[in-house]
């Protein structure tokens, strides 16, 4: 099915009648630039400026006319823009990545009209491996930050819908928390040894002298796997998340009389408004 985008051109000479109309394709943007061309004038037309005129200083409605103008040219961005969500089945939360994504936009304004979109190819090659490239500078900037000031492993589990448990290792300094890697545990029970072991391995590729502590929840294995880091490492301490104790002490409050009611009640009316 073909969807043709409608804009609305607004006359000069100062009436309110507005009339429907397909914007011109990429043939008849060039008849309308080659026509301004004709009449001498040296200026070259963007594209606002060659599907709604612009009025002369002196008479009202110049200005509103622009901004009209950007306002359709914008919905009709975004008219487009949501139907690639829609048409690659992206999360609508794509959207609120408001750093990378507001970069994206400016950067494609700024080129203005007639820009290609990037190809399969050069998406899963040479652009990602500049972001491979970026990753590792930014790697790098941490590492000479864990080696003036020591840094923090932080290691939080959790367990998709899917049933697939995740382990995301991350290393926090003063210049910031940095992801390291993620463990697929999804396969095998997580015990005491085997968390020693991740935690062994972790420290030892960042660097026993580097690392001060490593932070996990209050889990009964990581409990004793923290005691046996404590054994093996005698400058490197095992914390207890706070958020997680925090967690843990409501979870026990609300298990009391009258609290339970009440929290019971508030699940319910979270559940109906969700």
């Amino acid at each position: 099915m073909s969807h043709q985008p409608l804009v609305t051109n607004l006359d000069d000479d100062g009436d309110d009648d507005i009339e429907e109309l397909s914007l011109p394709t990429k043939r008849g943007r060039d008849a309308i630039s080659s026509s301004h061309g004709s009449t001498g004038t040296s200026r070259t037309k963007g594209p606002i400026d060659c599907y709604f005129p612009k009025k002369p200083e002196g008479k009202s409605g110049g200005k509103d006319v622009q901004i009209i103008a950007k306002d359709i040219l914008r919905d009709r961005a975004v008219r487009a823009f949501a139907r690639w969500v829609y048409d690659a089945g992206l999360p609508f939360n794509c959207v609120n990545y408001t750093d990378t994504f507001g970069d994206f936009i400016e950067a494609v304004g700024q080129y203005g009209p007639g820009m290609k979109p990037p190809t399969y190819h050069e998406i899963r090659g040479p652009y990602l491996n500049k972001e491979v490239e970026e990753t590792n500078k930014i790697m790098e900037e941490h590492k000479v930050a864990w080696n003036k000031y020591g840094c923090s492993i932080m290691m939080d589990k959790w367990t998709a819908r899917t049933g697939k448990m995740i382990i995301n290792v991350l290393v926090n300094s003063p210049k910031g928390s940095l992801f390291l890697e993620s463990i697929d545990a999804s396969d095998s029970s997580t015990d005491h040894i085997k968390m020693f072991t991740l935690f062994q391995n972790t420290i030892e590729k960042i660097g026993p002298s580097k690392v001060v502590q490593v932070v996990t929840d209050n889990a009964s294995e990581n409990v004793k796997a923290g005691g046996m880091v404590e054994g093996a490492y005698k400058n490197v301490y095992w914390t207890p998340c706070a958020a997680h104790c925090i967690n843990l002490i409501f979870g026990d409050i609300f298990k009391e009389k009258p609290f339970s009611t009440v929290f019971g009640q508030g699940v319910r009316v979270h559940s109906y408004i969700s």
